[in-house]
């Protein structure tokens, strides 16, 4: 087996990942089938998927359209619950995953790839059963009025990022009109949203995730980080909007609903962060909020391509974003009102905000209350921490074999985590840390100050802290235990 495989193996049984579908599922997959309800007919209006290359569940589908009030958007969104019905084993198999795992050249699905390929997929010249979000925009921007329906579509066309940014250059591309004018719509749109984003004060933290090229040995070619094009801003902006709107509906109706919240940072990680800039010498004088203070940060970092990897401490800082029934709001978006909505074949909290929707349009019965429910979405937020730390892992460990040929060569690097026993550096480029062990630190005992996260030297007084850039060799690599030994240069 080579690199890849072997890396996938070992980590879905280190986190006791479920990739196998029971003879229950299986045998319920076989007699699934689309129902024909009574839908909203809008197989004419011309929604486009807009997806990476390498897309296979297409949950999302957009058509914009600008008029003499503003804009008028579409976000048509897969309907997965018309056909996963609740407590089926299908549906409980789904809720066990928590959401698809995503490794290079692999994913472990949430849902069958029936489901998730097929049946439920706004693949072009299709019918399709969606949940529509239409909504209303002032020419500014802001949401005016907003409508949920059960509707049937035909996707008119499959979209990739860069064939987007590719037409948003060159207008005269031979598109049918009414296709050209809702991306034209979308992009004036989007220009408008961000402009909302910015001022708001959201977070625009530049994300450091690599993406790994790989030979067809399973071996490392090239690492990569993501280039983000105007064209990932559009679809962004248009789920942010759906997912919005979600929340308010479920609200409104419920009294309750799926949050997706992100709570203020802590105290002390935000005097720790301000600490670390301000010996910088960045000045920390005079913020009238953590959110200003933070944005003054990522503004700081980003400013010069040598500082970005700063961006990592940024968000060490940050609480982690989970799932509630308790209406606390987004930090990082700067929303009051944030839900998950628009992504039901791959996460299991957009398939029950689905459901809620559903419930009030067709007037049923709620059949869960909101203590079940926020014991289920605590649940899901652990799931959703597995499965980005099971991608993690698979990535790490191919890293780390890229890395063996490497042993012996010096490298720049920079602290991003402190212990007792040593500094933990991230090598530059390389998106993945190893441990400089305070026993090669030098002839000197070390304390950790875990208040002022620094480790001191008690005979010379040097010290270490987050942040600090050292040089390192890379004295050995284990790559089956993601582990990386450094010793200082």
């Amino acid at each position: 087996m080579d690199n890849l495989t072997n890396s996938i193996d070992q980590v879905v049984e280190e986190n006791a990942l479920p990739h196998e579908w029971s003879k229950d599922v299986l045998a319920e997959l076989k007699d699934l089938e689309v129902k024909n309800i009574l839908r909203d007919d809008l197989r004419k209006v011309p929604f486009v998927t807009i997806d990476g290359k390498d897309a296979k569940d297409f949950d999302d589908a957009v058509f914009c359209e600008a008029n003499e009030y503003g804009f008028v958007l579409q976000v048509a969104i897969a309907d997965v619950a018309e056909i996963v019905e609740l407590d089926s084993f299908i549906d409980k198999e789904a809720f066990l995953r928590g959401t698809s795992i995503y490794f290079p050249k692999r994913v472990i699905p949430m849902l069958p790839e029936k489901i998730s390929n097929n049946l439920c997929s706004l693949v072009p010249n299709e019918d399709r059963n969606v949940l529509v979000c239409k909504i209303n925009y002032s020419k500014e921007g802001e949401i005016n009025s907003y409508e949920f329906s059960e509707a049937v579509i035909n996707s008119h066309k499959r979209f990739t990022y860069n064939e987007v940014e590719f037409i948003k250059q060159n207008k005269d591309i031979n598109l049918s009109a009414h296709i050209l004018h809702s991306i034209n719509a979308l992009e004036k749109l989007t220009k408008q949203l961000l402009h909302n984003r910015s001022k708001r004060y959201a977070l625009e933290i530049e994300s450091s995730e690599p993406t790994l090229s790989l030979r067809n040995d399973g071996n490392i070619s090239k690492i990569l980080i993501p280039k983000r094009l105007f064209a990932h801003q559009m679809i962004e902006e248009a789920m942010i909007s759906a997912n919005i709107c979600a929340a308010k509906f479920i609200k409104k109706h419920l009294g309750f609903g799926v949050y997706r919240i992100h709570e203020e940072p802590e105290h002390l990680k935000l005097e720790n962060l301000k600490k670390f800039f301000s010996l910088k010498g960045f000045s920390t004088k005079s913020f009238s909020s953590p959110l200003e203070m933070i944005n003054s940060f990522i503004e700081h970092v980003n400013k010069d391509e040598k500082n970005k990897m700063m961006n990592i401490l940024i968000l060490q800082s940050l609480k982690r974003a989970s799932y509630s029934t308790k209406d606390v709001g987004h930090f990082g978006l700067q929303l009051k009102e944030y839900s998950h909505f628009t992504s039901p074949i791959r996460r299991y909290p957009d398939l029950i905000s689905h459901r809620l929707i559903k419930i009030v349009l067709n007037k049923k019965q709620l059949a869960f209350n909101q203590d079940d429910l926020e014991m289920k979405l605590n649940d899901l937020s652990e799931l959703e921490q597995r499965a980005e730390r099971s991608s993690r892992q698979v990535v790490q460990r191919l890293i780390c074999h890229h890395l063996e040929v490497s042993i012996g060569e010096e490298f720049s690097s920079m602290v991003v985590g402190i212990a007792e026993f040593g500094l933990f550096c991230e090598i530059e480029n390389h998106f993945i840390s190893g441990l400089v062990h305070v026993s090669d630190l030098g002839r000197d005992r070390y304390i950790f100050d875990k208040q002022a996260n620094i480790l001191r030297g008690k005979r010379s007084g040097r010290s270490f802290r987050i942040g600090q850039k050292i040089k390192v060799k890379l004295a050995n690599v284990i790559p089956e235990e993601r582990k990386i030994v450094l010793v200082p240069m």
